[in-house]
């Protein structure tokens, strides 16, 4: 027998709920583990039903039984089918986005709706309660994805995703207008992606892998929303994602913290190119990487800052971004710029109060870098750019005495042995560009950072040290001279050659005005 039989009919999930005539069919799944286990998305099953062996030592156990809502055979209801078996977040949703987002475009953007509910071994079916637990299924999930993407002739198109321990459910609908050949085909190309990113926050630690969900076609389409809320070993995950033409906004919270990150997008112009571009990401993640490491950050919380900042910056690579460039801006306004779109973003790990006598001392990381740019005057003969970065850290941790030994903080005084560690850091950069009738006349930079680590020394819960470590530097420089000669080559090797030499020349010279979070790094 096919896996996917009409084990069951549902009433459709949007009309009200009817008797329906209910034919108990039993259907017993693939060989598993353990057939009768009871499976909680989001927590480690560790069960061992009990079991029966046959004459001949096969094993034997309850045959399980679903109930579907449409008869199936198709690669929607193959994914479903092998995916409600699965005992994990990741595998519950195996497959089921791409192929939802691939029957809709198949089919021309004609609605689709499924969902499969599971049996109990032995319990005489009720439709009636199927349909209530369809509903709540469908309204409250345990583990639930939407998917929403606005074209740019105005239509919507909706997908949803949802699990809990009783079944799973799907669907997806075009509202507000139809979709033409190409937008069904942009739509079916996102299926692959679509399903990468899920599997990414359903991983264990999540992953963010956006892939080109955030490269939208803005002549296909003008919004796309992401939104996921996840169970991770009982605690709640989300994940926010909203890309448009004027920004990309992204918000992930999850047990170990908050991840926040909002990108301006709608001045192609301060962008530059892909080597500058990559260059400045580059050094945002060895501050981000130091970050992490003066603070004791959580690895896992900062990667997944890292890598959303890597990939909704890596966005703006594509051929048309380029183009808008070339008809905005000349290539020496964005001489000092970092090349990257304005930004804001944040990580916050979730405080802890590790030491019960001193519930004060928090274990705790919080750092935030942003980017702002401004351009003001008449045109390209007269005008100036200046482009402000800022970070800043603030940290809280203990370290045990003996690094032998794990600390136990507790409430007897012998436990109390340890070093508490504040953090307390900024860093500024600004530069700035002028021309006066198309010459340039101010190119310069400033860096600033301070840092400052309080650490309090405790033997059997006395304060036997208490010692404050500052440091500070800054910088200001005229670079008015570097530029004048970077940008006399890029003529001479424009001329004789037609080739711009003008980004390696400055690839060399950019940590002079790129951010730098370390006071050591800028000098006197």
């Amino acid at each position: 027998m096919n896996a996917i039989t009409a084990a069951q009919r549902l009433t459709p999930i949007y009309t009200a709920p009817a008797p329906v005539q209910v034919q108990a069919v039993d259907q017993t799944t693939p060989p598993l583990t353990s057939p009768s286990t009871s499976v909680n998305l989001g927590q480690a099953v560790d069960a061992t039903p009990n079991q029966t062996y046959t004459a001949n030592g096969a094993l034997t156990g309850p045959q399980v039984r679903y109930a579907w809502e449409q008869e199936s055979s198709d690669k929607l209801g193959m994914a479903m089918m092998n995916s409600i078996q699965s005992l994990s977040n990741g595998g519950r949703f195996q497959n089921i986005g791409a192929a939802l987002l691939e029957q809709l475009a198949g089919n021309g953007g004609k609605a689709v709706s499924q969902s499969i509910m599971t049996i109990a071994g032995g319990e005489q079916p009720d439709a009636a309660a199927l349909q209530l637990q369809l509903a709540n299924l469908r309204s409250h999930p345990t583990n639930g994805v939407t998917f929403s993407l606005t074209t740019a002739s105005g239509a919507t198109v909706n997908l949803s995703l949802a699990s809990n321990a009783q079944g799973l459910a799907v669907s997806a609908e075009v509202l507000g207008g139809e979709l033409s050949d190409d937008e069904l085909k942009g739509l079916a190309a996102m299926a692959d992606d679509f399903q990468s990113a899920i599997n990414g926050l359903t991983q264990v630690p999540p992953r963010l892998q956006l892939g080109n969900l955030v490269k939208l076609d803005t002549t296909l389409f003008s919004g796309l929303q992401l939104n996921a809320k996840l169970d991770v070993n009982g605690e709640p995950q989300t994940f926010d994602l909203n890309v448009n033409e004027q920004s990309r906004n992204l918000t992930l919270d999850g047990p170990s913290g908050r991840v926040q990150m909002n990108l301006d997008t709608p001045d192609a112009a301060k962008l530059g190119s892909s080597s500058q571009r990559q260059a400045a990401i580059s050094n945002y993640l060895s501050q981000f990487d130091a970050a992490q490491k003066r603070g004791k950050g959580d690895e896992n919380l900062m990667n997944l800052f890292k890598d959303a900042f890597t990939q909704l910056n890596a966005v703006d690579d594509g051929k048309q971004a380029v183009t808008e460039r070339g008809s905005l801006q000349s290539a020496s306004d964005r001489a000092l710029l970092s090349g990257l779109a304005d930004f804001n973003a944040s990580i916050s790990q979730t405080s802890q109060q590790s030491n019960p006598m001193r519930l004060e001392e928090s274990d705790r990381f919080d750092y935030r870098a942003s980017q702002s740019t401004s351009i003001t005057g008449g045109g390209q003969l007269t005008r100036s750019v200046q482009q402000d970065q800022q970070s800043a850290l603030k940290a809280g941790y203990h370290l045990g005495l003996n690094p032998l030994t794990d600390m136990q903080l507790g409430l007897d005084r012998e436990s109390q042995n340890y070093r508490y560690h504040e953090i307390n850091d900024q860093a500024s950069s600004s530069t700035r560009l002028a021309f006066d009738k198309g010459r340039l006349v101010e190119a310069s930079a400033s860096q600033s950072a301070s840092q400052s680590e309080r650490v309090r020394t405790y033997v059997n819960g006395d304060l036997t040290d208490d010692v404050t470590t500052p440091s500070s530097s800054s910088r200001s420089q005229s670079l008015l001279t570097v530029l004048d000669d970077s940008f006399r080559q890029e003529r001479m090797a424009r001329e004789q050659s037609g080739i711009s030499i003008l980004d390696d020349a400055l690839q060399s010279l950019r940590s002079r005005w790129q951010l730098q979070g370390s006071a050591a790094a800028i000098g006197g």
